[in-house]
């Protein structure tokens, strides 16, 4: 009698907290009239992942910033909101393309997004249509917003990051809105 060992391999989950910031057009300006070959209500700036084991700890971070091509004038607010100026992404800043073969390749294979709202997500599905780059390894995510209000209040309102904070007790070590320290 012949018996087969059979071997099941673990295949590490790559749980990949994101955060994101976009440069929106000002209403009215040129930019805001420009057709794109993919409507996106935002350019990706910036981007910060932290990469999380399954024992909930971090493991490493990613963050690049991006050289917008369609928005090419960053809004004041945005600029005011991030901290990020124009000089910083002409200087700092890389292509999205480059942006995206980095981050793809930093994420791994098996990944699964954390995202605090619906937002980061479906930005980064419209730029990456925008570029003509694939969007299929963007599809296993979660919205840990909605898992914060179901474990907390069970509303579905949106509530700040900072109010997780607060309620859990954590204390910020990085600025808000920018894309590794949220």
């Amino acid at each position: 009698m012949i018996f087969f060992e059979q071997q099941t391999e673990v295949i590490a989950m790559n749980y990949i907290v994101l955060d994101m910031e976009w440069n929106q057009p000002w209403p009215g300006s040129p930019s805001a009239k420009k057709v794109l070959p993919v409507q996106i209500r935002g350019e990706i700036i910036q981007i910060g992942a932290v990469r999380v084991t399954e024992d909930q700890q971090v493991a490493d971070e990613f963050q690049v910033l991006i050289q917008p091509k369609y928005y090419r004038s960053l809004n004041r607010r945005v600029s005011k909101l991030t901290g990020i100026k124009e000089s910083r992404l002409k200087s700092e800043g890389v292509a999205m393309e480059e942006a995206m073969a980095d981050f793809r390749a930093w994420c791994g294979e098996d990944i699964i997004f954390l995202t605090w709202g619906f937002d980061d997500i479906t930005i980064l599905q419209e730029n990456l249509r925008l570029y003509g780059l694939e969007t299929e390894w963007t599809d296993r995510w979660y919205n840990a917003q909605m898992i914060f209000n179901a474990q907390t209040d069970g509303s579905n309102a949106q509530k700040a990051l900072k109010t997780a904070m607060e309620i859990f007790g954590i204390e910020a070590t990085r600025p808000a809105h920018d894309a590794l320290g949220d």
